[in-house]
């Protein structure tokens, strides 16, 4: 049975003896937001320390994107993704987190061979830096596909950044809006790579975060059980009885 996690994005979101009761785990998405991590961090971090006290389920951060690229060949933006990244990494070792979760970043419009190639070696290097500074921290960093096209390119990626503490998060929802593949050859080409899902849904238009249907939820997990992976699924959408939402998902 795969392991279930649910995603908020503010701690007033986690009801810890009802995540207990269900056998659920958490991932914390605050920390994506800028503002918070440019003023109101710490407290918030604390806040969650007492929160999560006692609370021994799986435990997701997700980190911050928006306009981020570490292997920008802008300078400033370089160094404002990494100030962002050991930062993500600092607050995840004082959780205590299993997994932390970083969008790709690949740009959708680099198709030429070798820039792509430049592109994960330059990743590879960043990797392997930043993860030797926060060798304290002993979870797992994991990608997540976003503008992607081609699974082949997060596999290309991950096997160039070549780190047993580096796999991937498999986005449903962004592989439906923006690849031309079916979900079953982003299974199929990732395959062991992938640890972790985000579920959710939509119209193949926009990132709209859908409830997935009974029959998008068994697709997936035929897909799994196909190619034999048994990654953690995380639940990104909204949900209004957590307890009917758990069962609906474990009876599939």
């Amino acid at each position: 049975m795969h392991k279930i996690i649910k995603c908020i994005s503010n701690i007033r979101d986690f009801h810890k003896e009802k995540y207990i009761q269900l056998g659920i785990g958490l991932e914390i998405q605050d920390f994506v937001k800028p503002d918070l991590l440019d003023e109101g961090w710490k407290e918030r971090v604390e806040e969650y320390k007492k929160t999560l006290y006692g609370f021994s389920n799986t435990l997701s951060l997700h980190g911050p994107f928006l306009d981020l690229k570490p292997v920008s060949p802008d300078k400033k933006i370089r160094q404002a993704s990494y100030e962002r990244y050991i930062l993500t990494l600092k607050i995840g070792k004082k959780l205590d987190v299993d997994y932390i979760i970083f969008h790709s970043q690949i740009s959708p419009w680099i198709k030429e061979p070798k820039i792509e190639e430049l592109t994960n070696r330059l990743n590879k290097e960043f990797w392997n830096q930043i993860l030797k500074e926060m060798d304290d921290y002993k979870g797992i960093v994991l990608i997540e596909n976003v503008f992607e096209e081609d699974p082949i390119f997060v596999k290309d990626l991950i096997d160039t950044i070549d780190l047993p503490n580096v796999k991937v998060c498999l986005d449903i929802g962004h592989a439906i809006l923006e690849s031309k593949n079916g979900l079953e050859d982003w299974i199929r080409i990732l395959n062991k790579r992938i640890e972790y899902i985000h579920l959710h849904w939509n119209n193949g238009i926009y990132d709209e975060h859908n409830r997935p249907s009974n029959n998008n939820i068994a697709f997936i997990m035929k897909l799994l059980y196909m190619y034999n992976i048994n990654p953690i699924i995380a639940l990104e959408y909204d949900i209004h009885n957590l307890g009917e939402e758990i069962k609906r998902i474990r009876d599939i």
